[in-house]
């Protein structure tokens, strides 16, 4: 959580939900280099309290590596704040406005994307913020719920308040994850945002990045997801930083099996841990010659033997 510059390109990690948990956070930061911040996915109120399942994620104990950033999605300015006043008192100093999150559970709610046709609502929730906190605040955005330009009536509202960065990814809720990205409402936030803008959304090569960097000049600054989930060399590569093929396989193997020994400390039983693990190689197996075989013995291992089988044979085939 400091304030040192940064060399650049600067590298955050994506908060997303099921995958970038405290167990990958604290795994990745051990095995791998490249990220300059990790956020943690939101946690919201239910029932006047942080559930159980998000307590685990915010512990200080759980979150040492030098800048975390846990995400709130709010409703409300009284969610907002009973959310700061939570994270403050475990010693956060930072904390991330969820004004992206596409999902219909979230954005009916109110929250999320949800809130973007809302400028009103956002200025509400920040004003409130701001006067009875001191916590630094950034906001993580879509460029609208169902058009790209709702963002041209946010970006006034974010200008009034000293928001550390705001990050944009440039698609409206109703795309998810799919479909063309909006350049034009990039483009207009680097022109009509005071804040610092960081890019979001399908950075998934080292030339996915140099090409924003060329059309976007001047923005140094992204946050990666699903891409370092497919390649967690992802962040290093971006930076220039090189690799040999037989210590990236040593790597990943480290990587895999310090996040399959932790599953198995922290979940509830074996079999739990084994699903986690499965889902883990929805994108760890674009690390391997052919991802698709790869992932359907992992999907048809029973048990943790025949997983470990399994594992044992992707990794003596050849990396891609």
């Amino acid at each position: 959580m400091n304030n040192e510059l940064q060399p650049h390109p600067v590298c955050y990690l994506a908060p997303l939900q099921g995958f970038t948990d405290f167990v990958y956070r604290q795994v990745y930061a051990q095995v791998f280099s490249g990220i300059d911040a990790f956020f943690i996915p939101y946690i919201s109120v239910k029932n006047n309290g942080v559930l159980r399942k998000y307590e685990k994620e915010v512990l200080p104990a759980n979150n040492q590596q030098t800048r975390v950033i846990p995400q709130v999605l709010a409703a409300s300015a009284e969610e907002m704040l009973f959310l700061a006043n939570y994270l403050s008192t475990l010693g956060y100093t930072e904390i991330n406005l969820n004004l992206g999150c596409p999902y219909p559970m979230v954005t009916k709610r109110g929250m999320g994307a949800g809130l973007l046709p809302y400028p009103e609502k956002i200025e509400h929730i920040l004003a409130a913020f701001f006067e009875k906190t001191d916590l630094k605040l950034s906001v993580k955005m879509r460029a609208g719920l169902v058009s790209a330009t709702e963002i041209e009536q946010v970006v006034p509202v974010l200008n009034h308040f000293p928001l550390s960065e705001v990050i944009l990814h440039p698609r409206v809720a109703k795309q998810l994850y799919s479909g063309d990205i909006f350049d034009s409402a990039f483009a207009f936030a680097t022109s009509a945002l005071k804040h610092r803008l960081v890019y979001n959304g399908d950075v998934n090569s080292a030339d996915d990045f140099k090409q924003i960097h060329q059309k976007f000049s001047g923005v140094d600054y992204l946050m990666v997801g699903r891409g370092v989930l497919m390649n967690p060399f992802l962040p290093a590569q971006i930076k220039g930083l090189g690799i040999s093929a037989i210590e990236k396989k040593e790597k990943l193997h480290e990587f895999h099996q310090l996040m399959f020994d932790e599953y198995l400390k922290v979940m509830d039983n074996p079999g739990n841990a084994l699903n986690k693990m499965k889902q883990f190689w929805i994108y760890f197996c674009h690390n391997f010659a052919e991802p698709k075989k790869s992932l359907k013995k992992i999907e048809k291992s029973n048990g943790l033997t025949a997983y470990q089988t399994a594992v044992n044979l992707i990794f003596h085939g050849n990396l891609s």
